[in-house]
């Protein structure tokens, strides 16, 4: 009960609910590009986010039922969780939308030339022992590599840090979920690899 007590405690609603949008965004968007570029690995990081969907869930009710002393502060928080029960929504839709690729269903060119559609892609990149990107910033590797692209998320140690500063510092192991235009993620890719 303690460890649980001190998991919550530096957390408010606020930032949980935050996050668990941001989150569940994040799961749909790679779920589309899970299937325009048909990548499994894409895929399996959606299916890989929803423990933390769940526990971020699990905090916000945690807290609303803490919170919650009378029929007012009831009635209040009935929104913060409708409003976390649609983010789950979104992110378990995203989790079916990836299994279609790790099932190997085949989409439709249609509908695949639709998520096409769009000068920005999302991409999976692992950064390399050695690489031109390790040690630096999330600001020096722009810099660096020349091509404007927006991190979307790092894994680091299966620990996820969603939407993380430019000061952030990449090290070599660290997964990046990465927005940009192909040509973006083609040029970052190979600084992203070994020298």
């Amino acid at each position: 009960m303690r460890q649980l007590e001190e998991a919550i405690q530096p957390r408010s609603v606020k930032e949980s609910l935050k996050d668990l949008i941001n989150l569940s965004s994040l799961m749909l968007d790679l779920a589309y590009a899970s299937i325009v570029h048909d990548d499994e690995e894409i895929a399996r990081q959606v299916l890989d986010l929803e423990q933390n969907i769940n526990d971020l869930k699990k905090l916000i009710i945690i807290h609303m039922s803490l919170a919650v002393r009378n029929l007012t502060n009831a009635e209040k928080a009935i929104s913060v969780f409708k409003t976390a029960d649609a983010a789950t929504m979104v992110a378990y839709e995203a989790i079916e939308i990836a299994k279609i690729v790790l099932k190997k269903m085949k989409i439709h060119p249609r509908i695949k030339e639709g998520f096409m559609k769009t000068d920005e892609s999302v991409s999976v990149i692992q950064i390399a022992e050695g690489s031109r990107l390790e040690g630096l910033t999330i600001e020096n590797a722009l810099i660096r590599s020349s091509v404007g692209f927006d991190v979307m998320c790092i894994k680091r140690n299966n620990k996820w840090v969603i939407n993380p500063s430019n000061e952030f510092e990449v090290k070599a192991g660290d997964i990046l979920v990465v927005r940009g235009t192909t040509d973006a993620l083609t040029c970052l890719k190979s600084y992203a690899g070994g020298v």
